[in-house]
């Protein structure tokens, strides 16, 4: 690192202003005073219309040109403006990370190498590393082919879960999304396995699990634990699981806890990390879902209940060493208002089949009634903040433009 050229002058460069996550890390810093400069590929965007951006530029797309959005960060970093990189996806997360050594240079990246992004990233990895932990994870089958899977299949317990290793996958033509899939029978199973352009290696095969789906959310400091904060979601979207779209601060559970940071403590993480768990109802056991090795959608959940991730981050960045936290708010709730919009016209005009809700699930009454209680005790909006109201107008401008197929 040149010491001459790098200097703490409270300015963060994040990328990725489009998501929701970025948004809330530009409020918790601007508050503070802390300059923030939004990149994006597309401008303006999500966080840099926020009273508390201080500057946006825009980027090639991290996904379809990565060496010119490497280039452009590393151009941007070089003059010693900012202090402080923080990628905010996948993506981005693992670009930064695989350019880390010349990057940091220059500038602080308060993240992991990239050798321990992509593996917590792998979800199959994880799997086989809460194994060896003993950390409870769903009952999962590999395999390497089709045929395999034709002799898995009559064994099963159904319905189960196609899960891909990982949520983006790199391919020539750019970076693609994964999608989960499900199958009720041996036949379906079977089907789902024959179709072509399936990832490699194929997905991992799981009993579906049925229960409260639980975040742990952690920052470590080269392998300590500093701060952490438990939710429940309460929505999401698509219904079958997805994203939160109501989501409750939550006490810390011990055994969630001691899991995670078992997992984490075995990467020796640095940086923030989110470690998904779902509640079996069968024997009330927390199993592994997946780790997120970045910040989280549902980040501003974090800092209204008293976990300012953001802050926190900022200061191990710039050499401070800020005392452990583990106490906030319990109850506390927020909502993504057009998430939740559409989870209820997914629910309304979707069939419970072809969105294989399990057992239980909220009817459609239930569920335009639960969306319609716009005021309640304890629970805010992640958008809109009469304070700083220009991303909610964007997001619904953004949205209204989607619906009626109006391209930017």
């Amino acid at each position: 690192m040149r010491g001459s050229t790098l200097q703490v002058m409270g300015h963060v460069l994040v990328t990725d202003g489009n998501q929701r996550s970025t948004l809330a890390l530009v409020r918790s810093l601007g508050i503070k005073g802390i300059k923030v400069t939004v990149g994006e590929d597309s401008t303006p965007c999500l966080a840099s219309v926020s009273r508390y951006a201080h500057d946006s530029f825009q980027y090639p797309s991290p996904a379809d040109d990565p060496e010119a959005f490497i280039a452009e960060l590393k151009r941007r970093v070089q003059g010693g403006t900012f202090d402080v990189l923080i990628p905010m996806t996948d993506i981005t997360g693992y670009l930064i990370g695989a350019h880390q050594h010349e990057l940091s240079e220059y500038v602080r990246i308060p993240t992991v190498d990239k050798e321990t992004f992509e593996k917590a990233s792998d979800k199959a990895q994880m799997v086989r590393l809460a194994q060896q932990l003993n950390v409870p994870v769903p009952q999962t089958h590999f395999a390497d082919n089709p045929e395999q899977v034709k002799l898995l299949a009559p064994d099963l317990h159904y319905p189960v879960v196609m899960k891909p290793h990982r949520s983006r996958v790199r391919t020539e033509s750019g970076w693609t999304g994964t999608k989960v899939g499900f199958a009720n029978s041996p036949q379906e199973l079977i089907d789902y396995f024959s179709r072509p352009g399936l990832p490699q290696p194929l997905p991992m095969i799981q009993e579906r699990i049925t229960g409260d789906g639980c975040g742990a959310f952690f920052l470590f400091d080269h392998g300590r634990p500093l701060a952490v904060f438990f939710h429940r979601r309460l929505r999401e979207k698509p219904p079958s699981g997805g994203v939160s779209v109501l989501r409750e601060s939550i006490p810390v559970d011990p055994q969630m806890r001691r899991d995670a940071e078992k997992l984490l403590g075995a990467l020796n993480w640095h940086g923030v990390a989110m470690v998904e768990f779902k509640k079996d109802n069968r024997d009330n056991q927390y199993k592994l879902m997946e780790i997120n090795a970045r910040f989280w959608g549902s980040l501003q959940l974090a800092i209204d209940a008293g976990v300012d991730f953001p802050y926190l981050i900022y200061k191990i960045a710039t050499g401070a060493t800020p005392e452990p936290v583990s106490e906030y708010r319990v109850g506390v709730k927020t909502r993504w208002l057009l998430g939740d919009l559409d989870h209820l016209l997914i629910r309304l005009f979707k069939s419970d089949r072809s969105l294989n809700l399990p057992n239980g699930h909220p009817g459609r009454l239930a569920t335009i009634y639960n969306f319609f209680k716009l005021w309640q005790a304890r629970t805010r909006y992640e958008i809109f903040k009469m304070d700083d109201f220009r991303p909610a107008l964007y997001e619904t401008g953004q949205y209204l433009k989607s619906v009626l197929g109006i391209s930017r």
